[in-house]
């Protein structure tokens, strides 16, 4: 069953928005906080990560135009997709953008890249560059999360009522596998121990991925 729209919170002052409302506050959050001169000494790409599946589950990152593909393929396994080592790839026109290039050399505000983990239980995402800023100071780290979509609440697919906490990887494609805690109790399905706990990503549920 796929969740709700929800909202989340800028990182950099604490308002809560949702995500095409997170979209205007930044664009204003990050004038008040950078400067626009690519002369500076950090340029840095304003992205927003989105799953292709469920509008639910979005990033927005500030990326250093330093770092390579790689360091934001890397982060968004981190925090989204590593379960298995799988394969993964950027691509821009359906063409591959190789790991290894620079976000300076490949990035322009107004681009979009697709986003492919694992090539069999596919994952994918879409990723927008909304802007460029020139951060003040170089960041602390390659990619930072500016705002991040709170859980979202999905309902059982049993009783219907309560906030789903494990998923059935077979029942799930039935609609029937997103349980609360009272229904996996009396779920007999035969995969019991295949369970997979609700995570705050849109790989949850898929292989074996647990967050």
């Amino acid at each position: 069953m796929a969740p709700k729209q929800v909202k989340g919170s800028c990182t950099l002052c604490g308002k809560e928005c949702t995500r095409q409302g997170m979209t205007k506050h930044l664009e204003k959050c990050l004038h008040d906080r950078t400067g626009k001169t690519k002369a500076e000494a950090a340029p840095c790409f304003h992205l927003l990560v989105t799953a292709r599946n469920s509008s639910a589950y979005w990033l927005h990152l500030m990326v250093a135009a330093s770092a390579s593909l790689k360091a934001l393929d890397g982060f968004l396994r981190q925090t989204w997709l590593e379960c298995c080592g799988h394969m993964s790839a950027f691509r821009s026109n359906r063409r591959e953008v190789g790991m290894s290039r620079k976000l300076a050399a490949t990035l322009e505000p107004g681009m979009v890249l697709d986003y492919e983990y694992d090539f069999g239980d596919t994952t994918a995402l879409q990723i927008k560059v909304l802007g460029q800023y020139a951060a003040p100071v170089a960041p602390r780290k390659p990619v930072e999360i500016l705002a991040r979509n709170q859980n979202p609440h999905v309902p059982c697919d049993v009783c219907g009522k309560a906030a789903a906490v494990w998923i059935c990887p077979t029942c799930q494609w039935e609609e029937q596998g997103w349980l609360c805690r009272a229904c996996k109790e009396t779920h007999s399905c035969g995969d019991e121990e295949y369970l997979l706990p609700v995570v705050n990503s849109p790989r949850a549920g898929v292989c074996g991925y647990t967050g």
